[in-house]
């Protein structure tokens, strides 16, 4: 079998700043499909983007995970709200905005495959990896927003990806340090985690399958490796004809096994992303197509699908310029999105007047540390006077949480101390408010006057916080998820 098919089938991952140039153009000449790109300045991004492509002899799919903008892993690019974010404000305007600034700054990148939107259920507040990733924990809502957003995506030129197939949302693992397992059966995937993904079958460029094991459908194999979830259930199941590429294969859910790859190619994937060595890889496969295995006419189909995508992206080859990194446009979008994204998680309410003092407080870190200097910065600017909290002498509190999704942390909310410091907080002050700038399930469990949700962190939606308790913005959004505050 001609060894340049099958090494179309590898998307090898590259990391700017670890991984190296001259690797990856003999990976391009080798003839891998395309490759995963992490972080990067804007300019060396788009400039390797350009000398790949012009190394290989077929059309390259350059990828990135752009979730919240080009800006999430492009240094210089513009970061944008979290997807519950735009879950809270419910507008299919706002999700498909995100998709269309995404892709403008993905293509002026040189990145023309975005892997989003996250289509995984926030049901879990334990979940380490998906939380704010999620638009929510409804699969109508993950649905009809993640078909805005791809939307926005492809009229602009790039191409979307939904994941984490079949539903990551209801794990309390991270795929990225070990292999989760669901313990659900085909009747319970149906009625939630599988809506949004049989919705969208008919949109997605591609799907993502995620290194999960359900043992009621595989008891053997993640989704990731297994024919019955990839080709029984997503394709044959729910009728989806496109492309399907693994998580990345180098994630120590699957990492350990050698032969990962050929099974997952076996199992139904047409791209192999981001194995530890992609040349290894090549190798395994070239044994598997000598030994009958990997067969011509499975090859061909899995390149079929790549090239569909290619064909797509056809009218938009030409890359835009850099001007449209970051511009003035593109940065209005966060101010102009966080009042409908802001959502009070709490019946009480908590308002500020020009002239008092407020006490600020983040669990465990010194003021010189701290993250909300733009909420800050704003209430100061609003005429309200802010002092580092002083438990115990009457001071009204607004305390800061900054937990949210970090691949192989193994975690996502408080740890003990801070969540001891910010209950001690909340009971030492005359009243307070939990702000969370991440994930909303820092609130679950305390029992502060008012809960305040912005969902991420970006300095727009700390200003907009500001505002909302001085009394100047209005907290538009509604929680896409539960928390539960306990009561004084």
């Amino acid at each position: 079998m001609n060894s340049r098919r099958l090494a179309r089938l590898i998307h090898p991952g590259f990391r700017f700043g670890l991984s190296d140039p001259e690797r990856a153009v003999q990976l391009a000449g080798l003839g891998v499909g395309g490759f995963c790109f992490y972080g990067g300045e804007a300019g060396e991004v788009r400039e390797l983007s350009r000398r790949l492509k012009a190394a290989s002899e077929t059309p390259l799919l350059i990828s990135s995970d752009y979730e919240n903008g080009a800006g999430q892993r492009a240094r210089g690019a513009t970061d944008l709200p979290a997807n519950m974010a735009i879950g809270a404000s419910g507008s299919e305007a706002l999700a498909r905005r995100k998709g269309e600034i995404t892709a403008l700054e993905a293509r002026a990148l040189g990145v023309d495959w975005v892997f989003a939107p996250v289509l995984d259920l926030a049901t879990r507040p334990g979940n380490p990896i998906v939380n704010v990733r999620a638009y929510g924990a409804d699969p109508g809502l993950a649905a009809r927003l993640g078909g805005a957003f791809i939307s926005g995506l492809n009229s602009q030129g790039a191409l979307a990806c939904v994941k984490h197939f079949p539903g990551h949302g209801d794990t309390t693992a991270d795929s990225h340090l070990e292999l989760p397992s669901v313990p659900k059966n085909l009747f319970a995937l149906e009625e939630l985690e599988l809506r949004p993904f049989k919705a969208l079958a008919g949109r997605a460029d591609a799907v993502m399958a995620a290194h999960l094991l359900l043992p009621e459908l595989d008891a053997n194999n993640p989704a990731s490796l297994s024919k019955e979830i990839l080709t029984g259930l997503l394709r044959r199941r729910l009728g989806y004809a496109g492309l399907i590429v693994t998580d990345a294969l180098e994630m120590k859910a699957v990492s350990a096994d050698p032969a990962a790859g050929v099974k997952a190619f076996l199992a139904g994937a047409d791209a192999l992303l981001v194995p530890d060595d992609p040349f290894a890889l090549h190798a395994e496969l070239a044994r598997a197509a000598n030994d009958g295995l990997v067969t011509a006419a499975a090859v061909d189909q899995a390149l079929a699908r790549q090239d569909a995508l290619v064909r797509k992206l056809a009218p938009f080859r030409s890359v835009p310029p850099p001007d449209a990194l970051r511009c003035p446009e593109h940065l209005a979008f966060n101010s102009e999105a966080a009042p409908a994204c802001l959502a009070w998680a709490s019946p009480g309410r908590f308002w500020l007047k020009a002239g008092e003092t407020l006490g600020y407080f983040e669990p465990k870190t010194a003021q010189k540390d701290w993250q909300g200097a733009a909420f800050v910065e704003e209430l100061v600017r609003l005429g309200v006077r802010v002092e580092p909290y002083q438990p115990g002498c009457g001071m009204r509190l607004a305390a800061g949480c900054f937990s949210r999704p970090r691949a192989g942390s193994g975690s996502i909310n408080l740890s003990d101390g801070e969540w001891g410091a910010l209950e001690a907080a909340i009971a030492g002050a005359a009243d307070s408010v939990l702000l969370a700038f991440g994930s909303p399930f820092v609130l679950d469990g305390l029992a502060p006057s008012a809960g305040l949700c912005a969902f991420c962190a970006l300095p727009e939606f700390q200003r907009g916080a500001a505002g909302v308790l001085a009394g100047q913005v209005k907290a538009g959004g509604v929680m896409p998820v539960k928390v539960s505050l306990r009561s004084k």
